[in-house]
């Protein structure tokens, strides 16, 4: 009997000191990322069968376990990688925030500073003084152009290089995971029901939380107790051992942009698109990379091509201060329409004499025959076509030398004989043509009785000439147009610095104007970076309620484990009192056979 209370003492202080082993353990770990509470299963031995009945033998540990729980852990990885995807969007966006709405780099005070001087030029047209201004303040527009499209590429480049450095970091995590895989299917002999090393089982869990701030995954127990982790829409990353790193590569349509691929067992790779990673800290850079900085470097260009080629066909529909025909101020965009986004960096003024500046007509009024009105000025505008061609898809960019100016040799204005008095138009020319109606034209920036030629059509559109006459035209009167004479300065002359000005207000981009688009522009990166900000904070609050309700369920409770500490310990005692008692007893038997 004596023997069987030993052991029963001894099976007990086992049970017991095991008891206390995890108990501090568990404590020693309360702060240990990812670290779940242990605890020790126990259970009785197979009794002993006396005549009289069955007595007790003991006790044994039966396993040490950790606290888990499958669905709360799911919970805490999808929303670890919800909250790394819109943080991540939200870091990124306030750079294009910041940066758009600066008003040192933002577009437009040059805008206005450029239109200014142009107001200021059209005042005294033959001022040298004001025409270097005005050739200044397109050079610091371009700069302004220049600089904000520099950074924005800055920014892709920033992206991209982060990318890269978070694919690395998958992949680092994912043979982390699949080293974890072969070490717990190792010290499990493949069988799940065996004794589990928990410390391993913490690591691999953690590993996957951590990797899911990097990318959305979903991790498959195996009935060897390894993991398959899948990526995107079912990519599988890690497959027990074996791990199907990702990878970069340029992208063949846009070298600037590297796209996602994944690399084969054989050599060759497989590009992954975009809408297939979903969630952290990946998911959030592809999506702002190829989200709004991809659109507000793509709107950046399309309003940098619009601007200069407008600017260009008009200042080619006049004459400079030597009486030459107007040249292109800035250099032509067009070949980044199907790229738009490069555009911005590359706009530069390539007009470096300010004579050049085309403030004067291209056409002169010669004459005309009965009546007392008399043209008081003729100019070349943009043909009433022109913004819709050059906002088509694809964009349309006509060319200055089809405007009905250009190679003109006379146009002849024509008023009825009859009351109300109208007048049409016919041209002579090049690019002539004719009758066109002429209407009074109430946006003109001359002011009363200005007109312009219409097309007869339904809808009439808009030729691209207007002129202005001293009073009412006079029932049968005529008024004749020519060509100025080359090589004739007009020194007073800013009718065609006049349409110039007045593209400041007029809808060219988009159905805006320049400063209203870049408005809108720099209000919707705003909105996007609030939105985002709104939901990576709901996020993050979602992230800390689902991490506290795992750590409620699996975590380290320092009460309970204080109270486990005292129950073991005491349990220690009261067996080493057993064994006690059991020594006692052996040593007296001992002596009664002595």
């Amino acid at each position: 009997m004596g023997s069987s209370i030993f052991g029963i003492g001894v099976s007990g202080l086992n049970a017991a000191q095991a008891g206390l082993t995890v108990t501090s353990n568990n404590m020693a770990n309360v702060s240990t990322a990812g670290y779940n509470a242990q605890y020790v299963t126990q259970g009785d031995r197979t009794p002993q069968n006396y005549s009289f009945g069955f007595l007790g033998k003991g006790v044994d540990i039966t396993n040490v376990l950790r606290t888990y729980d499958q669905f709360l852990t799911a919970q805490v990885r999808n929303a670890q990688a919800n909250t790394s995807y819109y943080q991540t969007q939200v870091d990124q966006l306030n750079q294009i925030n910041n940066l758009m709405a600066d008003n040192s780099v933002g577009l437009s005070p040059a805008f206005q500073d450029f239109f200014g001087a142009l107001q200021t030029l059209s005042q005294q047209p033959n001022s040298q003084p004001s025409r270097q201004a005005a050739l200044n303040m397109a050079q610091a527009l371009a700069g302004k152009f220049n600089a904000v499209g520099d950074q924005l590429q800055q920014m892709q480049t920033g992206a991209n290089g982060q990318i890269k450095t978070t694919v690395d970091s998958i992949n680092a995590l994912a043979t982390q995971i699949a080293s974890l895989n072969t070490e717990i299917a190792t010290l499990t002999g493949a069988n799940p029901a065996s004794a589990q090393p928990n410390a391993l089982l913490d690591k691999r869990d953690q590993a996957v939380l951590e990797l899911n701030k990097l990318v959305t995954t979903k991790a498959v127990p195996q009935s060897d107790g390894s993991y398959i982790v899948y990526i995107g829409s079912g990519q599988t990353l890690v497959a027990g051992q074996q791990v199907n790193t990702l990878a970069t590569q340029p992208l063949a349509t846009d070298p600037t942009t590297l796209e996602l691929v994944f690399n084969n067992p054989n050599g060759t790779v497989t590009p992954i698109p975009n809408s297939l990673i979903t969630g952290g800290q990946l998911g959030g850079l592809l999506t702002f990379r190829d989200g709004p900085l991809l659109q507000s470097r793509q709107q950046l260009g399309t309003l940098a091509i619009n601007f200069t080629a407008t600017m260009n066909y008009q200042s080619q529909l006049g004459m400079d201060a030597n009486g030459n025909p107007g040249q292109p101020m800035f250099n032509d965009l067009s070949a980044y329409t199907s790229n738009p986004q490069n555009a911005a960096s590359n706009l530069r003024v390539i007009m470096g004499d300010p004579a050049k500046l085309s403030t004067a007509s291209n056409m002169v009024s010669t004459g005309g025959a009965g009546g007392t009105a008399t043209m008081s000025g003729v100019w070349a505008s943009l043909p009433g076509g022109y913004a819709a061609s050059i906002n088509s898809v694809p964009p349309v960019f006509p060319s200055a030398a089809t405007h009905p100016s250009i190679g003109m040799t006379g146009m002849t204005i024509t008023a009825s004989a009859t009351i109300p008095v109208t007048m049409t138009a016919t041209i002579a020319g090049t690019n002539g043509g004719g009758p066109y109606n002429v209407v009074v034209d109430s946006n003109a920036p001359t002011g009363s009785n200005s007109f312009k030629l219409q097309t007869i059509g339904t809808p009439p559109v808009d030729v691209g000439i207007g002129f202005q006459l001293s009073s009412a035209p006079t029932a049968g009167q005529t008024f004749t147009v020519g060509p100025a004479p080359v090589g004739t300065p007009s020194p007073g002359d800013n009718t065609n610095l006049q349409q110039l000005i007045n593209q400041q207000n007029t809808a060219l981009v988009n159905g805006q104007s320049y400063q209203t688009y870049y408005s809108t522009l720099v209000a919707s990166v705003g909105n996007q970076t609030n939105t985002a900000q709104l939901q990576a904070t709901a996020a993050t609050t979602t992230l800390q309620q689902v991490s506290t309700n795992l750590s409620n369920v699996t975590g380290v409770n320092l009460d309970q484990e204080l109270a486990n500490l005292l129950i073991y310990q005491q349990a220690y005692q009261a067996s080493g009192k057993v064994i006690q008692t059991a020594q006692t007893i052996f040593n007296s038997v001992l002596n009664m056979l002595g």
